[in-house]
């Protein structure tokens, strides 16, 4: 003869009763992660700038590179795309006094993201194409070929930006460079420019929208397609030291794109077709403030001992047949 379970008439009456304090309990544990969540930035989601980033023609890096060279690629791209170390958070308060920006890494791929919902606004939508385009910089300097995709929108970082990172604006992200960066451009999404238009928080908070405009729509060019990409090129020259970097980066990249389209064919060569197009249109526009005085032929002679339209237009690449 079975027992009755103690202080129950009947065995499912304890165990409804177990089933309703696991039930109980789960909830609790629900509305106490919701309230952490709440109360202590990075718990949960948390509005973002998420910038994924790859290596273009990785695929064929793996079929042409010994490992030892792929390894040097990745370590370049994580270097060059990692964020400013900053001192460690030592009080809750201070966790998103301003904006801040972490990086995770895979294989060829890695994850920048900069959270903006901060106590101090000091425009994390340029800070951030900033960083970008350094980072393009520096990996195209030592023949890394980058696409990206920058979106906005809701993401996990952690605290301390440990991660893990996840979330529906890094998805975003990734489908930018996958399906529509295409060519080799970091393409900031439609709707996350929409968001800096709106969004205080993505401004620095002594400006206003019409003066950040001027410095975020300074390292953005706008493609035939409608597309907005970082503009390397055009926009970092003030990011020089001196103005001879700026244009012996010129001179190696023209050299970079020539030797991308010698070895390349196919739907890869009509990437660096691409490049070679936005390089060329960025020579055009030099020579074209040399013609119309905002630039100063005579200063360029005295700094470079050069004539500036012939140095340039032995920067243009003109178009090989594909072989």
């Amino acid at each position: 003869m079975s027992k009755k379970a103690k202080g129950f008439e009947t065995v499912a009456e304890a165990l409804r009763s177990v089933e309703r304090s696991t039930v109980r309990k789960r909830r609790a544990r629900e509305r106490h992660a919701a309230e952490v969540a709440a109360r202590v930035p990075g718990e949960g989601y948390e509005p973002c700038i998420v910038s994924f980033i790859d290596v273009l023609g990785f695929r064929n890096l793996l079929e042409t590179r010994h490992a030892h060279e792929i390894r040097d690629v990745l370590l370049q791209l994580r270097a060059f795309t990692a964020p400013v170390e900053e001192l460690p958070t030592r009080r809750m308060k201070d966790a998103r006094l301003l904006s801040r920006a972490f990086a995770d890494s895979v294989s060829d791929a890695v994850v920048r993201v900069r959270v903006f919902d901060t106590q101090f606004n000091d425009g994390a939508f340029f800070h951030e194409l900033l960083d970008l385009l350094h980072a393009q910089v520096e990996c195209i300097g030592h023949g890394v070929v980058i696409r990206a995709g920058l979106a906005i929108g809701n993401a996990h970082v952690g605290l301390d930006g440990k991660g893990p990172v996840f979330g529906p604006a890094m998805v975003r992200a990734y489908e930018i460079e996958t399906h529509e960066a295409i060519h080799p451009r970091i393409v900031v999404d439609h709707a996350a420019y929409q968001s800096f238009l709106e969004d205080a928080r993505l401004r620095k908070q002594d400006h206003d929208l019409e003066e950040e405009l001027r410095y975020v729509d300074r390292l953005l060019r706008v493609d035939v397609d409608g597309t907005r990409f970082v503009d390397y090129l055009g926009a970092s020259e003030s990011e020089f030291d001196d103005p001879a970097g700026y244009f012996l980066f010129f001179r190696s990249h023209a050299e970079l794109v020539r030797g991308k389209l010698a070895a390349t064919t196919g739907r890869v060569r009509e990437k660096f077709e691409w490049l070679a197009a936005y390089h060329n249109s960025v020579v055009e526009n030099v020579v074209a403030e040399f013609a119309d005085g905002s630039r100063s032929a005579e200063a360029f002679m005295a700094e470079f001992d050069v004539d500036p339209e012939p140095f340039l237009r032995a920067m243009v690449i003109s178009p090989t047949p594909e072989g």
